[in-house]
């Protein structure tokens, strides 16, 4: 049975990032970037000494703010910038960068800059956990695929190639897995969406 999804627009957590996140150490200042509707940002406040959730949307961020339980809240900063554009902090500046759903919407030239301002701005030995979307499918009642934007549409294949080059500074960790099928409601649009999507944890070296 597909499921109905409708509090996010990204849909629910996924459970093997969750876990994966439980599992790893996490410890001092994190980045929680593209952070949205902040899905994950409660666990990694839970663990991390400090998060500073970022995104383009303050409006996500503010709600994010104030949707965050008052005890671990004040570990918790916001700050509003594009991604796509150079981050607004120094260098190695932060113990890991955490980001999600988000990455597989740039094209590679935006891409590989994004990667290196998030290398930039990680300590040595910083950890990275990302994810990857790919075989992306959204289907409309009607039958068709819907897509969002100029949205890339890579092959699980071509990810795996991307982010080996990308991240060539790196140890990494590359888990493969796949979203089943899921209704997704948002402004009056529903649309059938699965995919499969790449796990990454690396390490700075």
């Amino acid at each position: 049975m597909k499921k109905q999804v409708k509090s996010s627009i990204w849909g629910k957590e996924d459970p093997e990032t969750l876990a994966l996140l439980r599992k790893e150490r996490i410890r001092g200042v994190w980045l929680n970037l593209a952070a949205g509707d902040g899905r994950y940002n409660t666990l990694l406040l839970k663990k991390a000494d400090k998060v500073v959730a970022s995104d383009i949307d303050e409006k996500a961020l503010k709600k994010l703010y104030y949707s965050t339980p008052p005890i671990i809240r004040k570990k918790l900063s916001i700050v509003t910038f594009d991604l796509t554009k150079k981050f607004p902090f120094k260098a190695r500046h932060f113990d890991g960068v955490f980001c999600t759903g988000t990455l597989h919407l740039l094209p590679q030239a935006k891409l590989r800059h994004t990667i290196q301002e998030m290398t930039r701005v990680l300590k040595p030995h910083g950890k990275l956990i990302i994810d990857f979307a790919a075989d992306i499918k959204r289907t409309l009642p009607s039958g068709k695929q819907h897509i969002i934007g100029n949205e890339p549409q890579y092959t699980l294949r071509q990810a795996r190639a991307i982010l080996k080059k990308l991240l060539v500074n790196f140890n990494m960790k590359v888990y493969e897995s796949a979203v089943p099928e899921e209704t997704i409601i948002t402004k009056g649009r529903s649309y059938v969406f699965s995919c499969d999507f790449l796990l990454v944890v690396g390490k700075k070296q």
